[in-house]
């Protein structure tokens, strides 16, 4: 007969504490992936972007993915605020657009793609130099339309969000490399 490694009660106890230790974002990150903002930037201010199109709370998804991708990949201290700030990342999403790809039988669009324009600068808020600027970000993802009426789900804002998400990222490794 063979015994356990552990006994009854600690086994649970050793699973649960793997767990835990795992979802804790215990804040590693490999050397060199936390970096200063170039220009003897101290604090960045991330202000809500500015939405010029129609789709409901897009900017706060938007601002919320580069706040967030922001603050995980710099030392430097990141807010949602405009003053008080060494720097201003200022940006604006110009137009939003979703397009069907695929056709299905029936001729409405199954499989459509949502694409993003944005403008983005880095603006020193001391004497309003723009230290970096790029007018013609252009992100787009991929979704597909559920066809079953019944459990209907737009996949449209699922899709934003991982635009948002892919689109902080890289924002985030463009100013922090330059």
């Amino acid at each position: 007969m063979t015994r356990p490694i552990v006994g009854p009660r600690l086994g649970p106890a050793l699973v649960a504490l793997a767990v835990a230790l795992d979802c804790s974002g215990c804040g590693y990150r490999v050397k060199g992936s936390v970096r200063p903002i170039p220009g003897g930037i101290e604090s960045l201010g991330i202000p809500t972007f500015r939405n010029l199109t129609q789709q409901y709370r897009l900017e706060q998804l938007v601002s919320r993915a580069v706040l967030k991708e922001f603050a995980v990949r710099t030392r430097t201290p990141v807010s949602s605020r405009a003053s008080g700030v060494d720097a201003v990342l200022v940006g604006e999403i110009r137009g939003m657009s979703a397009t069907p790809v695929t056709f299905g039988s029936d001729t409405f669009g199954s499989v459509f793609l949502v694409t993003v324009q944005l403008a983005v600068k880095l603006v020193r808020t001391q004497d309003g130099t723009v230290l970096w600027e790029n007018a013609d970000y252009l992100f787009r993802e991929r979704y597909e339309l559920n066809r079953n009426v019944v459990e209907f789900f737009s996949e449209e804002n699922p899709a934003l969000e991982r635009l948002a998400r892919e689109f902080a990222s890289s924002l985030a490794s463009t100013v922090l490399n330059r």
